[in-house]
C-alpha cells in the first residue's frame, strides 16, 4: 500500500515538473522579449530576442548575444574579443552565421588574423555552441580548415599547397611549406616535419572531399563563414528546473525539453513566438 502511494506521488510530483518547465518556459519568453520591436543593421533584419543591437534599449534581448551595427550597414559579434560579421540569423533552428572580418570576397590573399576552434566553445559556459542538441546525435555544425607549414614538401592527396592559393607566407615562413587541410583532423594526419600554424570553422555546404579541395573551394569555405547555436539561452528554463532535464531539437525543429523519465517529456513551445 505504501509502495502504491509512492508511486502516485512520484507521477503527481513529474505532472508538476512537466507543467512547471513548460509555464517556466512560456513565462521566460514573456520577461525576456519585452515585446521590442525587431532591429536592423544593414542586410540583417528582425534582430529580436535573445539578440539585440548595442543601441537597442536595456531591457531588450540579452547581454551575452549583443551585436553591434557598424556604419548602419554591417552586424558585428564580438568573439573571444575578435570581430565577425554577421551573415544570418536563423530563428527556425536557432543559428548565426558569421564570418572573419578580415576575409574579403574579392581578395583572395584575405586570410583569418587568429584561430579559432570547436574547443574555443564550453558546452556549460559559452553563449554559443558549435553542434545542435538531437535526441540521437548532436549535429555538428562546422568543420575544421587547417593551415600547417612544414619543413620539407610534402606529397599527399589531403594537403593542399597553400602557394597556389597566393596565402602570403609571412617573413617567418619564406624558407617553410605551407599546406591547407579541410576536415577532421587527428595529430597521426599531421606530418613529421610539420606543424599546425593555425585553425578555422566552416560551414559552407560546398565541396566537403579533402582530396579534390581547390584554392576556390578554400576561399569560399572561409568567406562563407561558420554556424554558432544559440539555442543555449532558449534551454535555459528547462535546465533550471532541474539539473537531470535535457533540451534539445527535434527533427521539427521543435524545443524539447526531456526529464530524467519518460513521462516527463514534453514539447517546450518558447521559441515559436521568435520563428521568423
Amino acid at each position: 500500500m505504501t509502495r502504491g502511494l509512492t508511486f502516485t506521488a512520484g507521477v503527481l510530483t513529474a505532472l508538476i515538473a512537466v507543467v512547471l518547465v513548460q509555464e517556466t518556459c512560456c513565462d521566460a519568453a514573456e520577461a525576456n522579449d519585452h515585446y521590442c520591436p525587431p532591429s536592423s543593421c544593414g542586410n540583417i533584419h528582425n534582430i529580436s530576442y535573445p539578440f539585440r543591437l548595442k543601441s537597442d534599449p536595456e531591457i531588450c534581448g540579452d547581454s551575452r548575444y549583443e551585436l553591434s551595427c557598424e556604419n548602419n550597414r554591417t552586424a558585428v559579434l564580438y568573439l573571444f574579443a575578435r570581430k565577425y560579421h554577421v551573415q544570418e540569423i536563423n530563428y527556425n533552428n536557432y543559428t548565426i552565421r558569421v564570418v572573419d572580418s578580415g576575409i574579403w570576397k574579392d581578395n583572395y590573399f584575405s586570410f583569418p588574423g587568429y584561430s579559432l576552434t570547436r574547443h574555443n566553445f564550453s558546452q556549460y559556459r559559452s553563449a554559443y555552441t558549435t553542434y545542435l542538441p538531437k535526441w540521437t546525435e548532436d549535429t555538428k555544425l562546422s568543420r575544421s580548415v587547417v593551415l600547417m607549414s612544414c619543413e620539407n614538401p610534402v606529397n599527399s592527396l589531403l594537403y593542399l599547397d597553400a602557394s597556389t592559393c597566393n596565402i602570403d607566407s609571412g617573413e617567418d615562413f619564406k624558407k617553410r611549406y605551407r599546406y591547407v587541410k579541410v576536415g577532421r583532423t587527428n595529430a597521426s594526419d599531421v606530418e613529421d616535419s610539420c606543424k599546425v600554424e593555425q585553425m578555422f570553422l566552416t560551414s559552407w555546404p560546398g565541396n566537403d572531399d579533402p582530396v579534390n579541395t581547390s584554392c576556390t573551394d578554400v576561399h569560399n569555405e572561409l568567406l562563407y563563414g561558420f554556424e554558432l547555436s544559440w539555442l543555449q539561452v532558449i534551454c535555459e528554463p528547462c535546465s533550471q528546473i532541474s539539473i537531470y532535464n535535457y533540451c534539445y531539437l527535434d527533427d521539427a525543429d521543435l524545443v524539447q525539453c526531456y526529464g530524467k523519465f519518460s513521462w516527463h517529456k514534453d514539447i517546450c513551445k518558447l521559441c515559436e513566438k521568435f520563428r521568423s
